[in-house]
């Protein structure tokens, strides 16, 4: 059964840019999504990663939502604070970047302070979090090949062809999330 739950935009914080940090320690060498959020009007997410900076790691629930345009991911931090906040993904633009972060099973978390993009704030803080496969939506590859389809449709392909090229995108753009460091 699905569960539906009402969020006004003000819960989400905006993503400015990404990208994807891959080192020998984490994740057996595989990239790992960066996002780049903007804590102006959530420095509750800031002040969440300045303390993850001087305290061990803390514990926190990620739950995964889709409808037909966006993805959403739901972060409920209890330690070190107490603090909850999403992020969206739009389904036409960012389908990839949602799938990377299930596929590599974690996301970094950069508030734009430390840089607008990834390699300004390469050494500031951030929060990596783990995403734990078990919240992936049962029939996220199905609404992933259909919001690709879409796109592809819109420039001008068959059904046929959209779908043919939505699912051969995805299992390309996998495989480049599964390269570890080193083997490239």
């Amino acid at each position: 059964m699905k569960r539906k739950t009402k969020m006004d935009d003000s819960h989400f914080v905006p993503i400015v840019s990404d990208g994807a940090i891959a080192t020998g320690g984490t994740a057996d060498g595989r990239a790992i999504p960066v996002l780049v959020v903007d804590c102006e009007n959530h420095k509750e997410v800031l002040n969440l990663v300045h303390l993850h900076t001087d305290s061990p790691p803390g514990d926190v629930n990620c739950t995964w939502g889709i409808n037909k345009k966006y993805a959403f991911l739901l972060f409920s931090f209890s330690k070190p604070s107490e603090v909850n906040f999403g992020v969206k993904f739009d389904l036409q633009s960012q389908a990839n970047l949602a799938d990377g972060i299930v596929q590599s099973q974690g996301v970094y978390i950069q508030p734009s302070v430390f840089g607008k993009r990834v390699a300004e704030g390469l050494d500031s803080p951030k929060v990596l979090v783990e995403v734990a496969p078990r919240t992936k939506i049962p029939d996220w590859d199905e609404w992933l090949v259909k919001a690709m389809t879409k796109k592809m449709r819109s420039h001008g392909m068959s059904r046929r062809q959209a779908k043919e090229a939505a699912k051969d995108y995805f299992q390309r753009t996998r495989e480049l999330w599964a390269l570890r460091m080193g083997s490239v």
